[in-house]
C-alpha cells in the first residue's frame, strides 16, 4: 500500500454559500434578539463564527483563474504575519491607533495620477 496524497475536491461555490447562510441566519437571530442570553447566544456566537471562517476560506481558494491566495505567499511575510497577529494579541489597544496611524502614513504615500499619466500613449494595458 502507498502513501499517496488524496486530492480532495473543494467547491468554492459551496463554501460560499454556506457563509452566506450562516452569516445571514446569524443577522437574523441577532437582530430578532439583540440581547439574548444563553442558548440563542451560543446559536449566535457559533453561526457568526462559522460564517466569517467559511468566508476567509472561500476568500483563500483558487479560481480557475487565479491561485490559492497562500501560494505566493514568501516566508518572510508569513512571519510578519504571525508576528503582527501575536502583538495585536499581546498589545490589544495598541492595534486602533496603529491602524490609524498606517491609514494615514498610506494616504499619503500612495501612488499618485499625473498629468503625464493621462495621456494617451501611457495607458496601462489591464490584460
Amino acid at each position: 500500500m502507498t502513501n499517496e496524497p488524496v486530492k480532495i475536491a473543494v467547491n468554492r461555490t459551496m463554501v460560499g454559500l454556506i457563509s452566506l447562510v450562516c452569516l445571514s441566519s446569524w443577522l437574523f437571530l441577532y437582530f430578532r434578539n439583540p440581547n439574548a442570553e444563553g442558548d440563542l447566544l451560543l446559536w449566535q456566537g457559533g453561526l457568526m463564527r462559522a460564517g466569517l471562517l467559511m468566508g476567509a476560506l472561500w476568500i483563500a481558494l483558487p479560481t480557475k483563474n487565479r491561485d490559492a491566495a497562500w501560494a505566493n505567499v514568501s516566508p518572510w511575510t508569513l512571519a510578519g504575519l504571525i508576528g503582527c497577529v501575536i502583538g495585536i494579541a499581546r498589545f490589544p489597544r495598541m492595534f486602533v491607533p496603529l491602524l490609524a496611524i498606517l491609514a494615514v502614513v498610506g494616504f499619503f504615500l500612495r501612488p499618485r495620477k499625473t498629468a503625464r499619466d493621462q495621456r494617451p500613449d501611457r495607458k496601462w494595458d489591464s490584460r
